[in-house]
């Protein structure tokens, strides 16, 4: 029962890391937005790391193969 309590408590961890990412991203949307336009836009411990306009590539070059480091990716849109 321990292993499934440490698994789901992991598990929780990770998504809220990623909720966090995304509120973050969502109060610095508008200069995010200014800054990196018609570009995705990866962060992480609501920090940008990366950025890249072709979303596939940005995954690719982050090697992310499994979504375990909680990193959001948002396209930036100054329209």
């Amino acid at each position: 029962m321990q292993v499934l309590d440490d698994f789901a408590k992991s598990y929780l961890d990770k998504l809220e890391r990623l909720a966090d990412n995304f509120k973050w991203i969502h109060t610095q949307y508008d200069d995010l937005k200014k800054k990196y336009d018609n570009q995705y836009v990866a962060i992480k411990d609501r920090k940008i790391i990366d950025k890249d306009i072709d979303h596939d590539r940005l995954v690719k070059r982050m090697n992310i193969t499994n979504y375990d480091e909680s990193i959001a990716i948002e396209y930036s849109c100054n329209r």
